[in-house]
């Protein structure tokens, strides 16, 4: 494949002055007198995208994401490198950018045709089929300043998905917008997809990037942390998220676990030289008569895993001390979706497995394996190691988050992975019918 979109050491730099008055002094000292302190938004960034694919990048608020899509956009200059690009680019960057607020929709409409080298004539023809996507009705008489949030990116998706670019840029836009709209939008990035248009977005939304992208981007903190297949470049977005909500919660509640409860220090070990694993939790109770020390999501290869594939075999690996003498113990998880909604739950009890006594000092592993059915949606894992009659000694809410992505579009919690066939009935009959 040809190079549409070649990024060459780009890197962007901002002067960041404490007070307003600091950026007159340094200017009128002609720089002798330095007030500013300097942000490096990107640092050296290179990459190449082949022509007809797409590519997603992906990372936390504040990584440079938007900028670098500026850059290559147009809209922005970079500090040092270059970009170059073959083809005409729409570009769909942040809420209205490009938009005059006092102009009216349809005269947005015509001034960002006339950017990308549209005549009046040109738009004139593509302006039914803009209108029509943007399903505005009267407001694209009216002026933008007018607008919703979804209006503005209504109009902004129509315009630059109608215009035939040769690359499509798009930041954070399908975030915004109904659910209708935003099936309209992905069906025509299909459609475009299908046509040979290269595409480069930014969205935080992993379902989105795994379904829509052959290849992403991973950046932090204006650099390139991954770049390749997007489960993989996903999987390390997600542990980075993951590792800031640690450091956030703990910051604010110290060690004892989300809501401030219990922490595995009041669980005296009889055990020290145990290896354990730093647990997050949302809350965390039990008589101490066992302590879970880890718990791990895995995929097939046994390697931590915070993305899933809808239907990928997964495990739920559990590792727990015994601090008394236990006949019959018991563990298990459960599964919860972001509003606190049971989604599936089992023990060994359940599934049959007797564990035998424990005694105090007594190391346990369990690994429950299935695959994981579920639709695109955040999850939680519950974990707990109890008595048969449900009396908890250890037993941590949230101990274990992930997401799972699905290529597939559906609704609802659960993938039942459904097969579809269909026949005509009766047609042959009800046509010759007509025709005599």
């Amino acid at each position: 494949m040809s190079t549409a979109l070649r990024v060459e050491g780009v890197a962007k730099q901002y002067r960041i002055y404490e007070r307003p008055v600091d950026r007159l002094k340094e200017s009128l000292t002609r720089g002798r007198l330095k007030r500013h302190r300097e942000f490096w938004a990107l640092k050296g960034l290179s990459f190449e995208v082949e022509r007809g694919t797409t590519t997603g990048i992906v990372g936390p608020n504040g990584s440079g994401k938007s900028t670098l899509l500026q850059i290559i956009a147009g809209t922005l200059d970079p500090t040092h490198g270059q970009v170059w690009v073959d083809g005409r680019v729409a570009a769909l960057l942040e809420l209205g950018a490009g938009f005059n607020l006092e102009f009216t929709g349809i005269e947005n409409v015509f001034m960002n045709a006339a950017l990308m080298g549209f005549s009046k004539l040109e738009t004139e023809a593509r302006l039914p089929l803009i209108e029509r996507f943007a399903e505005i009705g009267d407001f694209i008489h009216q002026p933008v300043k007018t607008y919703s949030s979804g209006m503005y990116v209504r109009l902004a998706f129509a315009i630059a998905v109608n215009t035939d670019p040769d690359i499509l840029i798009v930041d954070e836009a399908l975030s915004v917008g109904d659910t209708i709209f935003q099936h309209r939008c992905v069906r025509r990035i299909k459609e475009m997809q299908e046509r040979g248009t290269t595409i480069l977005f930014v969205s935080h939304e992993p379902t989105l990037v795994r379904a829509l992208c052959s290849r992403a981007i991973l950046l932090s903190q204006g650099e390139m942390l991954a770049d390749g297949a997007p489960m993989d470049v996903l999987n390390r977005y997600q542990r980075i998220i993951m590792a800031r909500e640690a450091a956030y919660k703990e910051s604010e509640h110290g060690p004892t676990g989300a809501d401030g409860q219990q922490d595995a220090g009041a669980f005296a070990s009889a055990a020290t030289e145990i290896e354990r694993a730093p647990l997050q939790y949302q809350y965390r109770h039990g008589n101490g008569d066992a302590e879970v020390v880890s718990a791990e999501l895995l995929d097939a290869n046994e390697r931590p895993v915070e993305l899933v594939e809808s239907g990928a075999q997964v495990y739920v690996r559990l590792r727990f001390v015994f601090h008394r003498d236990v006949e019959r113990p018991v563990c298990g998880f459960m599964i919860r979706n972001r509003h606190g909604l049971n989604v599936y739950g089992t023990n060994t009890e359940q599934r049959g497995l007797e564990l035998g006594a424990a005694r105090r000092g007594d190391v346990l592993e369990a690994t429950f394996a299935f695959n994981c059915w579920l639709g695109q949606e955040h999850y939680f894992v519950s974990v707990a190691v109890h008595s048969p009659d449900g009396v908890a000694y250890d037993w941590l809410d949230g101990v274990i988050f992930f997401r799972v992505a699905c290529a597939v579009e559906m609704e609802g919690i659960a993938n039942l992975n459904a097969r579809v066939n269909a026949r005509r009935i009766g047609a042959s009959e009800t046509l010759s019918t007509m025709k005599a």
